[in-house]
């Protein structure tokens, strides 16, 4: 029950309500938007080339409904991600709240098994092969919000206990499919929620779908502590509807030294 489309939603979306009032000591229409979104983005992309490594635990919860609204898959899967050859993989550990076992055990351990053997196999220039594909497959670069979106900064909200502006993208650009809603953060300069509309079909991904997804940073990566995704796509020639839902908990980082230590997101001040 391993759904290949949990790692096709996760990877095609890349990976905000509001009242008016005072945001960093500016009122709101004072904040520069270009200049807010580029830091907040620049932040967030500068965090891919990190060497800091997180490992965590993901529950997916995936329903998914025909073209007549009948519900053809409902179950949930609890994924240990970690990291093979540099390259994150997701290890299932439990389908239903039920550990594996027999048969379901013996085939996961074999996926892993494969997995290690074939990316430990792979020399630098094919596993960057491999990232910058699944950048590719991802939809978007968040830099193009920068060139393919004209923004207006709309309001405030408070996320995660996070004083945030919300900044409103809407599509220059006839590449861009999707309408954004970030929510930043003005002292940060991180993104701390992103929401989109699918306004037009987009590979497999049909219009009129949606997604949110929430963030946390550690060390200043930023890490998805919980995303919703609610979607139309072509699967198996099939036009289907995608519920998933995806919690994040027990982030660990690796040291210097490989070992994983508990790391806890550090509350502003």
């Amino acid at each position: 029950m391993n759904n290949p489309l949990r790692v096709y939603v996760l990877v095609l979306i890349l990976f905000v309500c509001v009242d008016q009032g005072i945001v960093g000591g500016q009122s709101t229409d004072q904040v520069d938007a270009n200049e807010l979104l580029r830091r907040a983005v620049d932040k967030y992309e500068t965090a891919k080339a990190s060497k800091t490594r997180f490992t965590y635990l993901e529950l997916i919860h995936t329903k998914n409904f025909n073209e007549k609204g009948k519900q053809t898959v409902n179950y949930s899967e609890l994924f240990d991600v970690t990291y093979i050859a540099d390259l994150e993989y997701s290890r299932l550990l439990e389908v239903n709240g039920k550990p594996l076992s027999g048969k379901a055990l013996e085939d996961e351990q074999k996926r892993y098994d494969d997995a290690v053997r074939e990316r430990s196999a792979l020399d630098g220039g094919a596993r960057a092969k491999i990232q910058h594909r699944r950048l590719l497959n991802a939809g978007i670069h968040l830099r193009d919000l920068l060139t393919e979106y004209h923004n207006a900064l709309v309001g405030r909200d408070t996320v995660e206990g996070c004083d945030c502006v919300l900044v409103d993208l809407t599509p220059v650009s006839p590449l861009a499919r999707k309408h954004y809603r970030l929510w930043l953060d003005p002292e940060t300069k991180e993104i701390r929620r992103l929401d989109f509309d699918q306004l037009a079909d987009e590979g497999d991904l049909q219009k009129g779908g949606t997604g949110t997804e929430s963030f946390q940073y550690i060390d200043g990566i930023p890490l998805i502590l919980r995303a919703h995704f609610d979607v139309k796509a072509f699967l198996a020639n099939k036009l289907m509807r995608v519920v998933s839902d995806h919690e994040c908990s027990r982030f660990r980082k690796f040291s210097v030294t490989t070992t994983i230590i508990p790391a806890e997101a550090v509350d502003k001040p």
